[in-house]
This record gives C-alpha cells, structure tokens and sequence, in this order.
C-alpha cells in the first residue's frame, strides 16, 4: 500500500494500527506491504498547528472522506469531527483500507452525503468491530463469531439499523443493581439455560440459566405489560429511567465462569407485536459489581458495554461470553420504547 498524507507542514509522529493493536510503520509518499484489511492511521499532534489537507491512498484522493475522520484530544479525550485540524495534544484518527473503493462503499453506504464534513457524533455512531480470540476449549462457532471482524462504520442513531445506544453514565447513577438483582431473583423461578443454546468451554459444567417475567416461546400482543404492573419498584424506577413506555419480558441471564451463549437473532415475536421493536429496543445491564470480562457481541458493530446499561437492536446476530472467574447476572429488557425510529433501510 502506498499513502500519502497531504499536510500544510512535514510531519513528524504517524504510523497505522491493525484490530489487533499492533502498530505499522510507515513512510508517506512510499509503498510497503500490508494485509487486505482495515487499519486505523494515526497522526499526531506534536507541539504546533497542523491541518491534513488530503490523504491519498494508491495514488486516489480521499478528497472530502478524509472528513469522517476526527481529532480525539488527549485530556478530555472529546473526539472532534471533522477533525482534519490539529491544535493540542492529542491525534487525528481515521479508518482506511487497501481497497480506496471499499472505502467509499462503506462511507456512502453509511452516510448521508451532505452530512460528510458536519460533526458527524451529533448524529451517527462509530463503530469498530474488532476479532475477540476465544481458546479452543470453546466452541467453533463462538470462537469464529468472536473472532470475525465486520468493517469500521457510522450508523444513524435511532434508525431501524441503528446496532446499539450506550446510555450515558449518569442516568443509571441512583439505580441500585443489588436491589434490582434481588427483586429479579424473586420474580420468577430458576430454570437452566438449554444446552441448544448455552455452550460451556470444554471441561465446564453447564450451570447458568435465567428468570424470566412474562416471557414465553412465542411472545404476542397479550404480553404487554404496563410499568406500574411490574413487579418490584427498582425494576420500575429502572425501566421508566430509561425510556420504556411498556414491557413484554424482563429476563434475569446467570452466565458463569466459561460460558457462551451461541450467536442467535431473537425470532420469537409475532410480527404485530415486532413492529414495535424495532431499532435498539432490548435493554442490557450486567448487575455484577465487576463486569470485566463478560463480552456481548453485536454482529457488524462489535462488543458493547455492559456496565453502563445498553439497547441493542436483536434483529443483528448477537451472543455473549463470560471469560471472567466469577458469575455474571445480566439484566435483560424487552419493551417498547418511548422514542422516534427512522424507518429508512439506509442512511
């Protein structure tokens, strides 16, 4: 591959980062040899103004598509889009591949084109989907599910393809998990998660399952349940915090130590009842004190947190591991939210 970064002074510290953290270096303007894949370039601020003004990539002009790149500052760590400009500490991030048409598909297919050059986290999500490596004492397909890497790509928010929302860490500061956890364990009777589905690391015992509240194999109209009906009143305070207008399940996942979850789409809604549950609707909180180490995978978006409470949208394949030596009990929401959804196939 051969880059070329255009910029208003020479550069100093730049280099490319692979999904896996190691870092590749280069020289602009001279050909070196590299994988067909993603890597992020980097270039950094080092003690005066510079302005990138283009980047070339095999000899083509990424032009205005170097404007879905930003400039993450180093101390509040805010990530600034466009951010072709850097004036403090900190360094210009921006996804590139081999490929210059792989490129624009995926900005074009991701962005609405008179967005390109606005600050574009006012409206899009970025996402990284990077390999997770299992040991193969798990089963082939976690471990290939973990281990496939999808594209780098922006997402609208709050449309129907829209793969996750990460709630703000302050809106659950007052919701109290052990609470929560103990109300939900006395809101249904234990039963063990199904070997179909529920895959130990080889040697594991199978010992995780899940308490279910108005759950069933094939969830329909009759399901709704309004908030005030629910049982137990952080369960309520908790859904109403977040936005929910009504529940259909609230499910309690134990997951412990060398468990998977296989990668699966939640089918079991009737389409009446599916049309409102579109987008990030299925709410997502581990209740454990230390959640290190409990992965969820959303497929073509990546892992996504689990400690600050998440919707992610279950039409995409998804699956979780608990890598950790201590159990994980995962809150999961199934409702209706009180939001606007974009119905829009694309961008």
């Amino acid at each position: 591959m051969l880059i070329d970064i255009v910029a208003n002074k020479p550069l100093q510290n730049y280099y490319l980062e692979d999904h896996y953290g190691n870092i590749i270096n280069f020289e602009s303007g001279k050909e070196f040899d590299t994988l067909y894949a993603w890597y992020k370039l980097v270039i950094e601020y080092t003690g005066s103004k510079l302005t990138i003004e283009d980047i070339k990539i095999n000899g083509s002009e990424l032009g205005s598509m170097i404007y879905t790149g930003w400039f993450l500052e180093e101390k509040s760590r805010n990530k600034v889009c466009p951010g072709t400009t850097l004036y403090t500490q900190g360094q210009f991030e921006i996804y590139i591949h081999p490929n210059v048409g792989l490129i624009w598909q995926t900005i074009t297919e991701s962005i609405v084109n008179n967005d390109i050059g606005t600050s574009l986290f006012e409206k899009y999500i970025h996402t990284v989907d990077a390999p997770v490596i299992l040991s193969t004492d798990y089963p082939e397909p976690v471990r290939g599910f973990f281990a496939h890497s999808n594209a780098p790509r922006w997402w609208r928010k709050n449309s129907i393809i829209t793969p996750y929302e990460i709630l703000d860490p302050h809106v659950l500061a007052d919701i109290s998990r052990n609470k929560l956890h103990d109300e939900m364990i006395e809101m249904c009777e234990f039963n063990r998660d199904s070997k179909k589905w529920a895959w130990p690391k080889r040697g594991v015992e199978l010992k995780g399952g899940r308490r279910c509240y108005r759950s069933s194999p094939y969830i329909n109209k009759q399901h709704w349940t309004e908030l005030d009906d629910l049982p137990g009143e952080e369960l309520k305070k908790l859904c109403k915090r977040v936005g929910f207008k009504r529940m259909l399940a609230v499910t309690l996942q134990t997951q412990y130590p060398g468990e998977t979850f296989a990668p699966h789409v939640d089918a079991h809604y009737e389409q009446e009842t599916k049309m409102h549950l579109q987008g990030p609707c299925s709410f997502v909180l581990n209740l454990a004190e230390d959640t290190s180490e409990h992965y969820f995978k959303v497929s073509q978006a990546g892992l996504i947190p689990l400690d600050h409470g998440t919707f992610f949208n279950f039409n995409y394949c998804h699956a979780t591991w608990n890598n950790s030596e201590n159990i994980r009990p995962l809150a999961i929401l199934f409702g209706e939210r009180d939001n606007e959804i974009n119905w829009y196939l694309n961008n």
